[in-house]
């Protein structure tokens, strides 16, 4: 399904005129800088969630937490 709907975004986008195709780039490009602003301004400003988050219980458990997302999806795909 994904294949056919970026398919017809393609042909979609081959019908376009340059001055369109400038349009659709552009209005790309401020979706993802909004989007970009949005994790930067997420980010934590308070000292004290930046030392605690890098202390190592924290790290490891981050590390921990990323291993088993992995392992569930390799999990999946062997299934």
């Amino acid at each position: 399904m994904v294949k056919q709907s970026n398919q017809t975004i393609a042909s979609q986008l081959d019908k376009l005129n340059e001055k369109e195709t400038a349009a659709v780039v552009s209005y790309i490009s401020q979706i993802l800088s909004a989007r970009l602003s949005k994790q930067t301004d997420s980010q934590p400003n308070d000292d004290l969630i930046v030392f605690l988050s890098n202390k190592r219980e924290n790290r490891r458990a981050r590390q921990v937490v990323e291993w088993e997302k992995a392992r569930r999806q390799n999990a999946q795909r062997t299934a």
